[in-house]
């Protein structure tokens, strides 16, 4: 009791850095939440979510890429009822992913190669398919959907050979997306709702907000178009597009028992066995990184939807989290980890994007606080 009581006060303190974010060279509003042993143990709030509305723990942040762990989450179901396998090709989900790509930049030689892209690869980045779209390719202000967008993403060329490299890529979680359409005949959100959200009582996590829930989300800046009808994460139009690869918005708590389930004393939503593909490198020693983030791992461990920290140096869970680490971080400014080696989970959320490196610079924010909360359990 001592010693918990310790490590509480601890946790405390640590997580009061977050007050020293807010401000105009950090955020408007912040959240951070640990989970540990089965339990939430210490949350802390700062800030604003939007003029007037302090954070809280309803507060719901735009996840961004944060959303892939969950659609990870939703096709790991589907394998284990036994609808797909992981070294399935895609091809036999998505038929027109077969045919090569058009695009004067496409390698024949790569397009050859489209029918051997698994859906392993895709939930490990390693499929060749780039990052996204090129700037210009579906515009913004056009309105396009989420199915067009999709599409686009599905015609996209090879980069490199499947399997050789690793490539951060929204395109292939687009494409999960539609995995996940196609083998159940439902909405993606739908499955995700079924499989995942209800599951897990993640009742503050959800696609799509609407006016009902304005009061509840964050407002973000440093946002792409900002101040028109189709501004990133804030306006009404992006929000609808709900994509599969960063269209979630939810609360710091939600999210701290998500990592959880992947943790001992957490609760179960997947078999021990997918836990461990989920959380373990899968990228087989290859290199690569995240094209928008100008990083480059040698190797560069990923499992399936999450990332592994594995031998990574400089990295975002700060150097006190063990290699055993999963993570994912998001562009619009979350950060959610998890340490089996410390059987804990950290959500740090905060409504500002990563496009002028905040967590970063000019101090080590995201691994600062990793450290102080790893120190205090």
């Amino acid at each position: 009791m001592q010693q918990s009581a310790r490590s509480k006060s601890h946790l405390s303190h640590a997580l009061k850095q977050i007050d020293d974010w807010i401000g105009p060279n950090g955020v408007n509003g912040a959240a951070a939440v640990v989970w540990h042993d089965g339990e939430i143990v210490a949350e802390r709030y700062a800030g604003e979510a939007r003029p007037g509305y302090p954070v809280d723990e309803h507060t719901m942040f735009a996840l961004a890429s944060v959303t892939k762990p969950i659609t990870a989450a939703v096709v790991m179901t589907l394998v284990e009822e036994g609808a797909l396998a992981l070294d399935e090709p895609i091809y036999r989900f998505i038929p027109e992913f077969s045919t090569a790509s058009d695009a004067d930049s496409a390698d024949p030689a790569l397009e050859a190669r489209r029918r051997e892209v698994t859906v392993r690869q895709l939930l490990s980045h390693t499929s060749g398919l780039p990052e996204d779209l090129a700037s210009g390719a579906l515009r913004y202000r056009d309105r396009h959907d989420l199915d067009a967008m999709t599409d686009a993403m599905s015609r996209l060329p090879l980069r490199t050979a499947p399997g050789s490299e690793l490539l951060y890529s929204n395109a292939g979680f687009a494409l999960l997306g539609r995995v996940v359409e196609r083998v159940t005949n439902r909405g993606f959100w739908e499955e995700a709702q079924r499989r995942v959200l209800t599951p897990l009582r993640m009742d503050d996590t959800i696609p799509d907000p609407g006016v009902a829930e304005e009061d509840r989300l964050v407002l973000v800046t440093d946002t792409h178009h900002t101040g028109s009808d189709v501004e990133t994460y804030n306006s009404a139009y992006w929000r609808g597009l709900a994509m599969p690869w960063g269209g979630l918005f939810g609360s710091a708590r939600d999210l701290a028992s998500f990592a959880g389930a992947f943790l001992p004393n957490g609760p179960r939503l997947l078999s021990p066995a997918s836990v461990a593909l989920m959380t373990s490198d899968q990228a087989n020693g290859v290199s690569g990184g995240v094209q928008s983030m100008r990083v480059v791992w040698t190797p560069a461990q990923w499992g399936l939807g999450w990332e592994v920290k594995g031998s990574k140096r400089r990295h975002w869970t700060g150097e006190l989290t063990s290699h055993r680490t999963f993570c994912h971080f998001g562009a619009a400014g979350t950060l959610l980890w998890a340490d089996p080696g410390a059987n804990c989970a950290l959500a740090v959320f905060a409504n500002r994007t990563t496009i002028h490196l905040w967590p970063f610079v000019p101090a080590a924010r995201w691994s600062r606080l990793s450290n102080a909360v790893i120190a205090a359990l």
